[in-house]
């Protein structure tokens, strides 16, 4: 059987991930489309622009759009006459007319079909009071974008959480541990903009040690440990609405706790590191530092591959000898409420 020839659409942070693991072994690259970089090389592949693709467009077998912006170019190719059938997402899109494409992607694709069935994209319904809301970040100008609106819930939850906590009057800063790049820490800085904002991460990756230790235990790979390696620093903090509010914790956590932090309050705090023993530090340090009434947000709970956070959580708990307040939300990695 003839390998499939493809051509990638775009040349981002996904398709690096997709050309270092060899996501499409069994096809033929033809090369890479790009609107901005057309003429040169990458990957020793040639980078075509979208008019060129045209050109070659019958002797390639499928065009894989691999750029958040699938629907956008989605359209451009039926604009150009390409038939919808040579046309692979690598997202997955709840509407009849993307309904072949996820047999089309795990045949070509099986490592990409993983990720996808991992990071889905879903229709919501919005809630009620999103239509009249003045307040309302979620859905709007740089709060629309894919990385917000596939996980409306969590972060719309959080808006109500953060108008609570206004409402109540209840003192103390806001954090997150575990930024990555600084999409939830944006969404805080804004909707809180006159409390002090701590984020506490490496910005190089998970440590190596852990990272090895939930490998061996099955929650964790080479794939997804590169992954969380591409950010910085600097890339987190150019999201940021208000940076003078920011209070930078860079390094491993706990080392990375400053005498600052160790003296502050938190009345609202989201934990996104994913692997057990983090968490579990991150719930020793922060839980005791809670104002009554403030709420940690913590991610992928109810995680279907990140089991080591229930049992972070559990390991605190048997150490308090008690239950926190805790309640689940549905939203995509089953995040946990906690309420003090």
């Amino acid at each position: 059987m003839n390998a499939k020839k493809i051509v990638l659409w775009g040349i981002g942070d996904r398709v690096k991930r997709y050309m270092k693991f060899n996501y499409f072994k069994n096809c033929e690259i033809v090369g890479f489309v790009d609107t901005y970089n057309f003429g040169s090389l990458f990957c020793e592949k040639i980078v075509f622009s979208p008019t060129h693709l045209t050109e070659i467009i019958d002797d390639v077998d499928y065009v894989v759009i691999a750029t958040q912006y699938f629907s956008e170019i989605y359209y451009k190719c039926l604009d150009m006459g390409i038939l919808k059938e040579k046309i692979i997402l690598t997202d997955i899109v709840q509407e009849d007319i993307f309904s072949q494409n996820i047999d089309r992607i795990k045949d070509l694709s099986p490592m990409a079909y993983k990720d996808m069935l991992i990071s889905r994209y879903k229709l919501i319904k919005m809630n009620e009071k999103d239509f009249f809301d003045n307040n309302i970040l979620i859905g709007n100008g740089a709060y629309c974008k894919p990385e917000y609106m596939s996980d409306y819930y969590r972060y719309r939850t959080f808006e109500f959480v953060a108008e609570e906590i206004k409402a109540a009057n209840i003192e103390g800063s806001v954090a997150e541990f575990g930024v990555f790049r600084g999409v939830f820490s944006a969404l805080i800085n804004k909707k809180m903009p006159d409390r002090k904002l701590f984020l506490f991460d490496t910005f190089e990756g998970f440590d190596d040690e852990e990272a090895k230790k939930e490998a061996e235990l099955g929650r964790s790979d080479e794939i997804f440990e590169y992954a969380h390696q591409q950010t910085s620093a600097e890339r987190a903090l150019s999201v940021i609405p208000y940076p003078e509010q920011v209070v930078l914790c860079k390094g491993y956590f706990p080392k990375s706790v400053t005498q600052e932090a160790e003296n502050e309050k938190y009345v609202f705090v989201s934990i996104d590191v994913d692997f057990e023993d983090s968490i579990y530090e991150g719930l020793k340090f922060f839980y005791p530092r809670l104002s009554e009434g403030g709420f940690i947000f913590l991610h992928d709970y109810n995680s279907a591959y990140l089991v080591g956070v229930k049992k972070a959580v559990q390991r605190y708990e048997a150490e308090l000898n008690t239950k926190m307040r805790k309640v689940p939300i549905a939203d995509r990695a089953g995040t946990l409420v906690i309420v003090k």
